[in-house]
Order: structure tokens, then C-alpha cells, then sequence
């Protein structure tokens, strides 16, 4: 079969990884529990699940229409994923291997390849810096809270845009720590820490 549209083929490859990464991480490492009463797992296996059924679709519309416009041209090469991969495959190594967690190795090497991508790939930065922010949210949470968290997720991936104001950004970071508070702690009464575990 030939590929008519690469742009729709490898979005729906990549979809379908993220999707098949997030589904089976959560399956093999969280418990599930029940619709009713939903385990850590619940929610990243079923939007991994959804997001592979989306991949699905796009991917075969790689195959059945014909693409409009420029060819799929990606901000990096092969040869910069390995090295990223490497990195991070690296630091989590020596991190373990001193004694530290590796949680603070998945940050570093986040750190250093966001560093790598802002100063080699700026065409990459966007997508490098809207991932990590969502890494440093996921791994900052627990020990430093919700307001860190979010101001990582923020910040981070507001300085991979275009332009970056600080009052602007600011104002959405206030917005949606707000939003969080009253959404997730005070409406769903979920366990979120605010502030660092040592400030309590």
C-alpha cells in the first residue's frame, strides 16, 4: 500500500505510541479499580486506550487521502531522538547507581535535553519544551505540590512558543492554579498537595 498523506501516517504512529506507552505503563504499574470507584490507573489506561483508537484513524487516513501541501518535514532526525533517548537512559543509570531516586534523573535529563533542544533544534523547541512541562508536572507534583507544578507546567511550556511575556503567562499561570484549586481539590476533593510535603 502506498502512504498518500505521511503527515496523517506518522501522527497516527505516534498517537499510537503515546497511546500503547500511557495504556500499559498504567496497567502494569497503578491499580485500575472500577468505574465507579476509579484506581490511579483508571483515567491514563482509558485515554491511553482512546488515544490509540484516535491514532487508528488517522493512521489509516494516512493510506486512504491524498495529502494537500508540503511534504512532513520533522524539526529533528533519527539520530537526535537516539541521542535524547540515550540521555535519558544515561542519567537515570547514574542517578540509581549513586543512590538518588530516579525521578530526579527523569528531570535531569529533561533539563539537559530542553537545554540541548533551545540551544541545537530551536525548530524542535516547542514540541521538546510543551513535553517536558508536562514530565516536570507529573514529577514535581508529589514532593512540591500543586502550585510548583503548575507554575513548571506553565512557565516551561509557554517559553517554548513563539513569544514570551512575562505578564501574560503569569496571569494564565494565576487562572489556572485557581481553576485547579476549585476543580480538582475543593469540587473533586482529590488528595493534591498544595505546598512541599516539609511545609506542612
Amino acid at each position: 500500500m502506498r502512504i498518500k498523506s505521511p503527515k496523517d501516517f506518522w501522527a497516527g504512529l505516534m498517537f499510537i505510541g503515546t497511546g500503547l506507552f500511557f495504556l500499559i505503563w498504567a496497567y502494569a504499574y497503578y491499580q485500575m479499580g472500577t468505574a465507579v470507584r476509579m484506581g490511579p490507573a483508571y483515567f491514563p489506561f482509558v485515554l491511553g486506550g482512546l488515544l490509540v483508537f484516535l491514532g487508528l484513524l488517522v493512521f489509516i487516513e494516512g493510506f486512504a487521502l491524498e495529502s494537500s501541501g508540503e511534504p512532513l518535514q520533522l524539526p529533528f532526525s533519527f539520530l537526535d531522538l537516539v541521542i535524547a533517548l540515550a540521555i535519558f537512559v544515561v542519567v537515570i543509570y547514574l542517578t540509581t547507581k549513586v543512590g538518588i531516586s530516579s525521578d530526579y534523573g527523569v528531570l535531569a535529563a529533561s533539563v539537559v535535553v530542553s537545554v540541548l533542544a533551545v540551544l541545537y533544534r530551536p525548530n524542535a523547541k516547542a514540541l521538546v519544551l510543551i513535553s517536558v512541562a508536562c514530565i516536570v508536572y507529573g514529577y514535581v507534583m508529589k514532593p512540591l505540590g500543586l502550585v510548583a507544578a503548575t507554575a513548571g507546567l506553565v512557565f516551561i511550556s509557554a517559553y517554548g512558543g513563539h513569544e514570551f511575556k512575562w505578564r501574560e503567562v503569569f496571569v494564565l499561570y494565576l487562572v489556572l492554579m485557581v481553576f485547579s484549586y476549585l476543580v480538582f481539590v475543593k469540587g473533586l476533593t482529590l488528595p493534591f498537595p498544595m505546598w512541599p510535603a516539609v511545609w506542612s
